[in-house]
């Protein structure tokens, strides 16, 4: 009797793991079911630079479905609960262009002369291989505690689509457009893509006209735009410098 019980228990634990594992793979496989395309960012690191411990930042990485077939983002996870990715719901047709957009919140990972921090998005999408891995860096000063001035808001409350940046690829001047955000004040900050400081850009009060960044000393390449509106949480924004192309 003991032995049929035990053979019947085995059994069942058996046909268990079976179904299991069938139910997850089948999850899986639905998921990444149909046709595959593939996507091209403008660049998967992003420097943002230097920031203040409390500032939340908006990273903006630009993409292009460069496959024939609709994209599908079907997850982006951080690597920690910092780093807030949040990526169209829609499918991306072939040839578009779309922002998927990463909040990192510096509260607690700063230090006196700078904190490095290194944080990494990894995206799933209906693309070969599915998964597409992102870095974040920059260097988290700690808080002057005179400063009263820590941001509080868990949002994303600047619209990436009220700051543009043209031409992109730049050469001798670059056009930010944030009319969006007329009266309010602004400091726009521009690094390189090691994330050295090459220019501040104070505005006492946003216009219908854009603010004009003089690029024609600036090297090819990459470089980040960092712009904090008042009291809101700064943005980030990436664009290149080409002379003469």
């Amino acid at each position: 009797m003991k032995s049929i019980i035990y053979t019947s228990l085995i059994l069942m634990i058996t046909n268990f793991c079976v179904i299991n594992k069938a139910s997850t793979q089948s999850t899986t496989d639905t998921d990444l079911t149909g046709p595959m395309t593939s996507l091209e960012f403008k660049a998967k690191e992003f420097n943002f630079g230097n920031v203040i411990e409390g500032e939340k930042i908006q990273n903006v990485f630009e993409f292009t479905n460069t496959g024939d077939e609709p994209l599908i983002i079907i997850n982006a996870k951080g690597s920690c609960g910092c780093t807030v990715p949040r990526f169209p719901k829609e499918p991306i047709m072939p040839g578009e262009t779309a922002n998927l957009l990463v909040q990192f919140d510096s509260s607690n990972k700063g230090k006196i002369g700078g904190a490095t921090q290194t944080k990494r998005v990894t995206i799933t999408a209906n693309t070969d291989p599915q998964n597409i891995y992102l870095t974040i860096k920059g260097v988290v000063d700690k808080k002057d505690t005179k400063n009263k001035g820590q941001i509080t808001s868990d949002n994303f409350d600047i619209n990436a689509q009220d700051i543009v940046l043209y031409p992109n690829p730049a050469d001798q001047q670059l056009s930010i457009s944030m009319d969006a955000f007329q009266s309010r004040s602004a400091i726009i900050e521009i690094y390189d893509a090691k994330g050295s400081l090459i220019s501040t850009e104070k505005v006492s009060s946003i216009s219908a006209q854009p603010t004009v960044i003089n690029s024609s000393t600036y090297d090819n390449g990459l470089y980040t735009a960092s712009i904090k509106i008042d009291g809101k949480n700064r943005i980030a924004k990436q664009f290149y410098v080409v002379h003469g192309g």
